[in-house]
């Protein structure tokens, strides 16, 4: 429906105020204003036809052209999901490292204090991965002076860097998340290596 059109309008729009340090440039909002105007003038025009046509309200009309436009008859470009794709695919890395569960990683965090920034290394072990497009994040888990600490970090974020440590083997693992590393201690809570 338009209402539906509109509201995935509003949510892109809220969605490139809310990451405004890509690292790339994304589609200007005069874009996206002129894509969702012209999609919601696209349906109303539909609607306003078949309803002459059949001699309806344009209310009872508009019901077929929203099942059409979410199944792809009306003749629209692309859809909203496809268009936030587009634009997801602007801001997105290419060089990422291949991340695995187990593995030790060095996370290079910019931090700024006043008008200085420096990198900030933090390493340690990879406990769980969320794959989510643009949205992806990695959970990083280490121990200082006796206490565990986790960080989640985004991987499309221009403010960090991924980098592996190379180690003499491989660890092996046979789950997706290691959280049952929280509740373990000392030697306990190594990970099995394979040479």
């Amino acid at each position: 429906s338009l209402r539906g059109i509109a509201v995935a309008c509003s949510r892109t729009w809220l969605w490139i105020f809310r990451h405004p340090h890509s690292h790339s440039p994304l589609v200007s909002i005069s874009t996206m204003a002129s894509l969702c105007v012209s999609k919601m003038s696209t349906l109303s025009l539909s609607s306003k036809a078949s309803a002459s046509m059949s001699g309806r309200p344009a209310v009872m009309a508009a019901r077929p052209v929203a099942a059409a436009a979410r199944s792809g008859a009306v003749g629209t470009t692309c859809s909203l999901s496809k268009l936030m794709d587009k634009v997801d695919a602007q801001s997105m890395k290419e060089d990422v490292m291949e991340f695995k569960v187990g593995h030790d990683v060095v996370v290079g965090v910019v931090v700024k204090e006043g008008n200085k920034s420096r990198v900030q290394p933090y390493q340690g072990v990879i406990i769980a991965q969320h794959k989510a497009g643009l949205n992806s994040t990695v959970t990083v888990r280490k121990i200082v002076q006796g206490v565990g600490v986790e960080r989640t970090f985004p991987i499309h974020s221009p403010l960090c860097t991924f980098k592996p440590v190379v180690g003499a083997g491989t660890p092996v693992v046979r789950r997706a998340k290691l959280y049952y590393l929280r509740e373990l201690k000392g030697k306990s809570a190594r990970l099995k290596i394979k040479y």
